[in-house]
């Protein structure tokens, strides 16, 4: 065999290594159609379940729930009559989330969620949450976070109920062209406000911007703390291994990417912390703040107090499917909040919270969730979904 005949083998084998091994890149990283892992997302097309299932079929709306940085803080024990919603503290985001006070807001979420499937399966459904002040740094041991008593009733469901497997949050560029309709943001504020919560809509330019300073403020904070940092990194899922050993967890699926872009992004090395954090930066500052035609904020009287946070979440989660019901998108921005409670872990003061002030509905009521609402560009895809055996105890 010659030299130039053994010089074209060995190109030849190398090219062909070189694509199998980019083939094999493609099928690990869910780069390519038809290869991302399935069983992750089954729970968003099993989610009615069956009758015969009992009380315990409500706990499969339940679960697809907002949760932050899809940490699925839930533990649910599920009698005939009742089911019992423990916050699981095990899965926490550390310093990002120092009293877990976005946690309860995940419970709160899975909450109602809870409460629109029993409804729709005939059931009358009570929620006693639990009282208490979150406390900075907690155990991890799971705590009861709230009863709900369920009773026969007629079965009633409505858009809310049918908009469950269609939530999902988008963190892609928005229409900024297209606004919200006035008319609309007060139906939301009538449907989610209570004793307990307020919610106020930023649709003005110079507002819109005085929020979104602040928000874009807040992120460039937490990505040079390195210890927030390093908490939310431990919940990114990269690859499909990842994504199907934790079936939670923040993924480039679900990052705002096109398409094209969010194969190239699978393909590539994983980022390392510092990469990650900044274009998380960037994508705040360049396309999810800019492109929002409405901004929002609720408010609680103590954002620390546990009832108030379950309540709030339970208005946000309503407030998202609502809004997916109505053809909008919708994504938490909470930066400003989680640094007020990253400052106050700190002991030290925290600017946000004077800055904040000023778009309460009225004196006495504080942030304790940020968000944007508008008209997406494209779909958002669903987040991976631990199973009923993950969740349910007892």
């Amino acid at each position: 065999m010659g030299t130039r005949t053994r010089r074209a083998l060995l190109v030849a084998g190398g090219a062909a290594a070189a694509i199998a091994g980019l083939g094999y890149r493609a099928w690990d990283r869910g780069a390519l159609p038809g290869t991302s892992p399935d069983s992750p997302y089954l729970p968003w097309r099993s989610w009615e379940g069956s009758p015969a299932e009992g009380s315990l079929r409500l706990v499969r709306a339940a679960i697809l729930a907002a949760s932050p940085h899809d940490t699925q803080p839930w533990i649910f024990e599920v009698d005939k009559d009742a089911i019992e919603v423990s916050a699981d503290r095990a899965r926490n985001l550390g310093s990002f989330d120092p009293f877990r006070r976005e946690m309860h807001l995940g419970i709160g979420a899975a909450i109602e969620n809870l409460m629109l499937a029993a409804q729709a399966d005939g059931f009358a459904a009570e929620v006693e949450p639990a009282d208490g002040k979150l406390s900075l740094s907690p155990e991890n041991t799971p705590i009861v976070a709230a009863r709900v008593a369920l009773a026969p009733a007629r079965s009633k469901r409505d858009s809310l109920f049918a908009a469950i497997p269609d939530r999902h949050t988008n963190r892609g560029p928005y229409r900024f062209d297209q606004n919200v309709d006035p008319g609309r943001l007060r139906d939301f504020e009538e449907l989610v406000e209570n004793d307990a919560v307020r919610v106020a809509f930023l649709t003005n330019e110079q507002a819109r911007r005085d929020l979104a300073a602040i928000i874009i403020e807040a992120t460039s904070r937490i990505v040079d703390d390195a210890e927030m940092s390093a908490d939310s990194a431990r919940w990114f899922r990269t690859g499909r291994r990842e994504i199907v050993a934790h079936r939670d967890g923040a993924t480039v699926d679900t990052a705002g990417l096109s398409p094209f872009m969010r194969a190239i992004a699978k393909l590539m090395p994983d980022m390392d912390a510092r990469s990650s954090d900044m274009y998380w930066l960037a994508m705040t500052r360049d396309v999810q703040v800019p492109t929002a035609p409405a901004l929002g904020m609720l408010f609680v009287r103590d954002r620390l107090d546990m009832r108030s946070a379950i309540a709030a979440g339970r208005a946000w989660q309503r407030l998202h499917l609502a809004a997916t019901v109505a053809g909008l998108a919708a994504q938490p921005l909470n930066q400003p909040i989680e640094r007020m409670d990253r400052d106050a872990m700190l002991g030290r003061p925290s600017r946000f919270a004077s800055e904040l002030a000023k778009f309460a509905p009225e004196k006495g009521w504080e942030p304790t969730f940020a968000f944007r609402l508008g008209f997406a560009e494209r779909p958002a895809p669903p987040s991976p979904r631990r199973t009923l055996e993950e969740v349910v105890r007892g």
